[in-house]
């Protein structure tokens, strides 16, 4: 009898060890995972702390505040293109305050994220090869095609190389800010006088933006 609950009370303690060792590398197994996932990043609504933030990116320097968001650099030569965000709204406004000696407006969290996300596309300045935008489309590498929520359009004079100034168009297109979550390379999509262009942002420069 003894000897039966003896064995009982062992197979018990084999079962509950072997569950325990499940759970345990189990757990193991997700942590690694998760030490081994990158962060999600990309571009955020702005809080109070992010605020601060982006106040001390733009102090910082272009670097961090200007350059990062300039896009398409292989279009250079046709286009001027800026991905604006809350965070570097805030930035660039602080890098300003700071080049002229002037106090940063209040520029709250709140009124920054009613902006929304936005791409400011202008002809290159001092560029014959110079385009007037007319429509920007963004096809993300998951298939999906995204236009803007809202578009202005509006005439700008620009100088090309030779010093001789034209007019032409620049435009301002918001987008829903999902459209540049880091989950999948964009394809911007550039149309102008002579066609259509494009650029590729991929996921990496994605999950670096804010």
């Amino acid at each position: 009898m003894r000897h039966e609950i003896a064995t009982t009370l062992q197979r018990a303690a084999e079962r509950a060890a072997a569950a325990a060792c499940i759970c345990l590398c189990a757990a193991a197994a997700v942590a690694a995972q998760s030490e081994g996932d990158p962060p999600a990043g990309g571009i955020a609504r702005l809080t109070a702390a992010t605020r601060q933030e982006a106040v001390d990116c733009g102090n910082s320097g272009a670097s961090c505040a200007i350059d990062p968001y300039d896009l398409c650099p292989h279009e250079a030569a046709r286009y001027s293109v800026r991905l604006i965000t809350p965070f570097s709204r805030v930035a660039s406004a602080a890098l300003e305050a700071r080049n002229n000696a002037q106090p940063l407006g209040r520029m709250g969290a709140a009124s920054v994220n009613q902006w929304g996300v936005a791409l400011y596309v202008a002809p290159a300045d001092r560029s014959h090869a110079a385009e007037a935008i007319r429509r920007v489309e963004i096809r993300r590498g998951d298939g999906h095609v995204i236009h803007p929520k809202w578009t202005t359009l509006g005439p700008i004079t620009i100088v090309i190389g030779d010093g001789a100034t034209r007019q032409l168009s620049r435009g301002f297109f918001v987008f829903p800010i999902e459209t540049f979550a880091p989950t999948a390379d964009l394809n911007l999509v550039l149309v102008g006088q002579s066609g259509e262009t494009a650029c590729t942002i991929d996921q990496l420069h994605l999950s670096t933006l804010r």
